[in-house]
């Protein structure tokens, strides 16, 4: 008897805790027709959807395919990376570490990274870990950063002193990667670990999410991975290579099943309860899901939202607004070959993931809103007929040429091409290098895989309309000297093109070779300057000044170390020997002859 009561015991336990559910056939069948329509309309090759209603998973699936070469179909299990969606898990992360008390989220992020600084001083001093979280630093995205670049997360928190705001502080919402970036290297400090370890360990684990990773190398590995595509101009389909984004990661490097997403799902709907655990704290989800800022208009079109016009409002991690009047709580990702759509409407605790393989598409929102309709019994509107529409529109605008009216025609450079190449930088930003081939320059910026072409717009300024770029323009400037020394270019669309700075030419001297610059030069006839070798450095010493070392900028120019606009140019005679040297200085330029020639 007793045995026979344990059993039911333990039946009655796993009954309670199954989080497996199935849709009507018929709503499946629809879901499934829907989806394949999608596949067809978009050319998007696969598909991984999943579905939780009322604390179950009722709905997970694949469509099409992971990968195009191999025929290989979408599964349940299989990997895609979630872009933006990983912010949310990252809001956790840190309302995790509230929770414990072991940071406020409305205190400042300097109390907890000493070495965090922004462009602005008030701002260093006030920015606090929440505000890191709902996007109001007043930052614009400055993607290209980031995007691409071999910097360390602790290298891309040096760089966010020197980049510039667009807005003020807490003026208004910006959609900023850099910031979350910052929210989770701010959590690994804090546990004395990395975001990737807290993440693993108090979110996947729990909630049984052990395929999911950071990083597209481990994906790669792989047997169930989607591969990452792209639609060219001429509408075909053509494999991209992965995007490593890891550095950047508490943004969006999370790779992750339609399956074990649902799990994601489901503690969310559940006061942040998996399978009789509490994973994080339910107040922490309604923390999440509570409105802080107002979105601006523009993202809240109504091809991606039904809600009759209402705002849509960012809490932490989340885009919250309304689904034909019921609350929408949502976030999309887009990384290279993939885009994503993770979302729930609380009160009818309904939660769908879709995940796809084709960069930048709409399918994830158009199937998530069509679910949405169907599971709430509402009247279904033509979500995919009305994008269809507005693409045609799109497609239509493009083809239409517009005339440039800014361009001067008949212009020409002022430089040979080859003063126009060399390295550029600028400190927020990784280094732009320009080069020359035959009878073109090219530009690499380092979130290009090969350097981009420019050709020439007019003057001094080159330009590449590269499809997958955009047009981008860069401007050549030219020194008193007549030599170029700067360039501008706009890497952040919603600022002033911003300026690079030419790059030293480095060379290594020999102890002869600097010893030929040493002397005592008599400028303007008058005051004396001597330069002398001091180990591997040259020193300049003028009479009732600070030492000052020359840094060598290119040929026989240095510039002085600590003093911008000032450098010495040595003049060579005849016979190779250096006999002069010029100081050209902002007021001006003053010349001296060696008086101890060799």
């Amino acid at each position: 008897m007793r045995i026979r009561q344990a059993f039911l015991l333990l039946l009655a336990f796993i009954a309670g805790h199954s989080v497996w559910g199935q849709l009507p056939e018929q709503q499946a069948q629809q879901i499934d027709a829907f989806a394949n329509q999608l596949l067809e309309d978009w050319k998007v090759p696969g598909i991984g959807l999943g579905i939780v209603q009322n604390n179950k998973v009722v709905h997970v699936k694949g469509y099409g395919q992971r990968d195009l070469e191999t025929k290989a179909p979408v599964t349940p299990n299989t990997l895609f990376a979630i872009g933006s969606s990983s912010k949310a898990f990252t809001a956790i992360s840190v309302l995790q570490q509230a929770e414990e008390g072991v940071i406020e989220l409305d205190a400042p992020v300097l109390d907890y990274l000493p070495e965090f600084r922004m462009y602005d001083d008030y701002v260093t001093q006030h920015l606090t870990v929440r505000d890191l979280l709902c996007h109001r630093s007043g930052l614009p995205r400055h993607d290209l950063s980031w995007y691409g670049s071999a910097a360390s997360r602790a290298e891309l928190l040096e760089r966010l002193q020197y980049l510039e705001p667009s807005a003020g502080f807490r003026e208004t919402f910006q959609y900023q990667n850099l910031m979350y970036m910052t929210a989770g290297y701010l959590v690994g400090q804090v546990a004395n670990l990395t975001w990737e370890a807290e993440v693993q360990q108090r979110i996947f684990k729990p909630l049984g999410m052990e395929q999911a990773n950071f990083d597209v190398s481990q994906m790669e590995k792989s047997k169930d991975a989607a591969r990452p595509y792209q639609k060219t101009e001429a509408g075909d389909i053509r494999k991209m290579p992965y995007r490593n984004i890891s550095t950047i990661g508490p943004a969006g490097s999370i790779n992750a099943s339609p399956k074990e997403m649902t799990a994601w799902l489901l503690a969310l709907l559940n006061e942040g309860r998996y399978m009789g655990e509490q994973v994080f704290a339910g107040s922490s989800v309604q923390e999440a899901m509570t409105p802080v800022m107002t979105v601006p208009g523009g993202w809240s079109n109504a091809l991606r939202y039904d809600n009759g016009g209402a705002p849509v409002s960012y809490g932490l991690g989340w885009f919250i607004s309304n689904h034909k009047g019921r609350k929408l709580v949502t976030h999309g990702g887009n990384i290279d070959g993939f885009s994503a759509e993770v979302a729930l409407l609380p009160g009818d605790s309904i939660g769908v993931v879709v995940l796809t393989n084709l960069n930048g598409n709409p399918v994830p929102g158009i199937l998530r809103n069509y679910v949405m309709d169907l599971l709430t019994g509402s009247e279904i509107r033509d979500w995919n007929g009305e994008a269809l529409k507005m693409r045609e529109k799109q497609e239509e605008a493009a083809m239409a040429e517009t005339e440039d009216v800014v361009r001067q025609e008949g212009t020409t450079p002022s430089h040979e091409l080859e003063a126009y190449t060399g390295t550029f930088t600028h400190p927020g930003y990784d280094e732009l290098v320009i080069t020359q081939k035959g009878d073109s320059l090219f530009a690499k910026l380092v979130a290009a895989p090969e350097p981009l072409p420019l050709g020439h717009y007019h003057y001094d300024v080159f330009y590449n309309d590269d499809p997958d770029w955009g047009e981008t323009k860069v401007q050549f400037l030219t020194n008193f000297e007549g030599n170029v020394d700067q360039l501008k270019v706009q890497l952040e669309p919603s600022l002033p093109a911003m300026t690079f700075d030419r790059k030293p030419e480095p060379k290594a001297f020999s102890a002869e070779e600097l010893n030929a610059y040493t002397g005592t030069y008599l400028i303007m006839g008058v005051q004396p300057v001597t330069v002398q070798l001091d180990g591997e450095a040259l020193k300049m010493e003028v009479p009732g000044q600070p030492t000052y070392t020359l840094v060598h900028e290119q040929g026989h120019r240095f510039a002085l170390k600590g003093l911008d606009g000032y450098t010495a140019l040595f003049q060579q005679n005849a016979e190779g020997q250096i006999y002069k040297v010029t100081l050209i200085q902002p007021n001006g330029q003053f010349s001296g002859d060696k008086q101890d020639k060799d």
